[in-house]
């Protein structure tokens, strides 16, 4: 039965648009099924409306929808939407994009989801098994024995992103700080912290941490490679940062297995953390070998935005996606 309407859908020429929208950039790729050839592939502007705004999003939608209205004209009516974006945790996030979407001119059928279970589907090459991301912030998604999509951390970097970019970089300002008032023996990275965020002295940190109007995420995260490398080397301060946040993204895992109900499964990875770091990388499976042994950690199959066009293919012939 799914063959024959996956031929009806080839034969209807129906457009698939997968839309990964992330903090920095939103990827866009148009195909007409799955398996098809690639009909336009094109960044634009960020569309996380945590970083830029719920105003910001429209220009950005508009942009995109006039790109993909030259290019398809009225097949573009009848074509179906998949967006997955960082901070889609809740009914009225959902909500937020979908009206920014319709008001940028989008009349087809539209899917929100957050961008963790787009690069689950991409890396795993359908709705199965789990997928780690570690950069700037972190979150561990998996999908259960009932088809449920199930998740471990993820909520920001106030209370959780265990393992990021983030906490790392938090934790090393912290120890600046911390060599500053004596309380511990001096770092071998102090100096280049101060260089990275061209400050003369630990106390300028506060201007820098505390006059933003909101939490400076990306920029605390951008010291993370000065630190791994002071970790690399032997510095205790950075050990016992690194070491701990190692710690911090097992136990996510320990938590999506527990949700899953399996301590077998594939764990897909992806973030810079993961992707450009072989020492974090390479640390973080020894320990994860030691508490969870039949994971197959793997890198990814395909991109995130390839994973909503197999979601958009998956609603395009009505099989069981939720």
């Amino acid at each position: 039965m799914i063959n024959e309407r996956m031929n009806e859908l080839i034969m209807s020429n129906r457009l698939i648009i997968g839309l990964d929208g992330g903090g920095t950039k939103t990827r866009v790729m148009v195909k007409e099924r799955q398996d098809g050839e690639i009909l336009f592939d094109q960044n634009f502007g960020m569309s996380n409306y945590n970083n830029i705004g719920v105003e910001g999003l429209k220009p950005v939608f508009c942009e995109i929808y006039e790109a993909l209205f030259t290019c398809f004209q009225e097949q573009l009516q009848d074509a179906i939407l998949v967006l997955g974006s960082a901070g889609v945790d809740r009914p009225k996030d959902v909500e937020i994009y979908l009206t920014a979407l319709k008001e940028s001119g989008f009349t087809c059928h539209l899917e929100v989801v957050n961008d963790a279970e787009i690069a689950l589907v991409g890396g795993n090459g359908d709705r199965k098994d789990a997928l780690m991301i570690a950069g700037t912030g972190s979150i561990v998604v998996g999908v259960d024995s009932k088809g449920k999509i199930v998740r471990s951390g993820g909520w920001g970097g106030l209370i959780s992103d265990e393992g990021s970019g983030f906490q790392i970089g938090r934790h090393a300002i912290a120890a600046v700080m911390q060599e500053y008032d004596k309380v511990i023996a001096p770092t071998s990275f102090t100096e280049k912290l101060l260089a990275h965020f061209q400050l003369t002295s630990p106390e300028e940190f506060i201007d820098l941490l505390y006059l933003e109007d909101k939490l400076p995420v990306d920029k605390v995260a951008s010291c993370t490679p000065i630190i791994l490398e002071a970790w690399a080397k032997g510095d205790e301060a950075a050990r016992t940062i690194v070491e701990a946040e190692l710690e911090k993204l097992v136990r996510l895992v320990v938590g999506i297995s527990r949700q899953m109900g399996s301590g077998k499964f594939r764990l897909s990875v992806a973030g810079s953390l993961l992707t450009k770091s072989t020492d974090y990388f390479g640390t973080l499976k020894e320990k994860l070998r030691v508490v969870l042994p039949h994971v197959e950690i793997s890198p990814p199959l395909y991109d995130p935005v390839f994973g909503a066009i197999i979601i958009g293919a998956r609603v395009q012939v009505n099989t069981n996606y939720e």
